[in-house]
């Protein structure tokens, strides 16, 4: 990380965060303004910000992607799959958990991030492009529902519930 020293306003190399931070807290809680390194405090505040959005769409992505790859690879699904959507949805709760102001912009992030998932799914799945749907087919509840697995094709009906996890590997 490169710190901007306050005094010169020159960027320095950081050599330790974690004393860097710890010199900071200290400087906030014993009101002694001079000392704190206010360019770099905001900067490391808007980052961490930042940081958990971006995470959030990095999870939103792999749901999208597992779900597309799910809808057209019938032949595919497997329990371990199904447990990589679970797992990345309760991640994406425990996100929006601790973060309840990144909940309104879901929407906007799975508009966001959708071409990149279908994008993804085209390239893992080795289907053409125009196999999967232009806009997002899936309603935001369906994307962070634990369980949800769609069945466009009625596989599910004619084979039974769950038929996938019943396989021999």
């Amino acid at each position: 990380m490169m710190e901007i020293d306050t005094k010169t306003g020159t960027e320095i190399e950081a050599v330790d965060l974690s004393a860097w931070a710890e010199t900071q807290a200290a400087a906030l809680r014993e009101a002694r303004s001079a000392d704190i390194d206010r360019a770099n405090l905001t900067r490391l505040v808007h980052d961490l910000g930042l940081r958990e959005r971006r995470a959030l769409r990095a999870r939103l992505g792999v749901i999208l992607t597992g779900l597309l790859r799910w809808t057209e690879q019938v032949d595919l699904r497997c329990h371990g799959w199904a447990a990589t959507l679970d797992i990345q949805r309760l991640r994406v709760a425990d996100i929006l958990e601790d973060n309840p102001s990144l909940r309104p912009l879901v929407p906007t992030l799975v508009a966001e991030i959708y071409p990149v998932a279908k994008a993804r799914a085209v390239l893992e799945s080795g289907l053409f492009d125009d196999t999967f749907p232009d806009g997002c087919p899936f309603l935001e509840d369906e994307i962070l529902t634990i369980g949800f697995l769609p069945d466009p094709y009625g596989d599910d009906a004619i084979r039974g519930a769950n038929w996938w996890k019943r396989r021999e590997p």
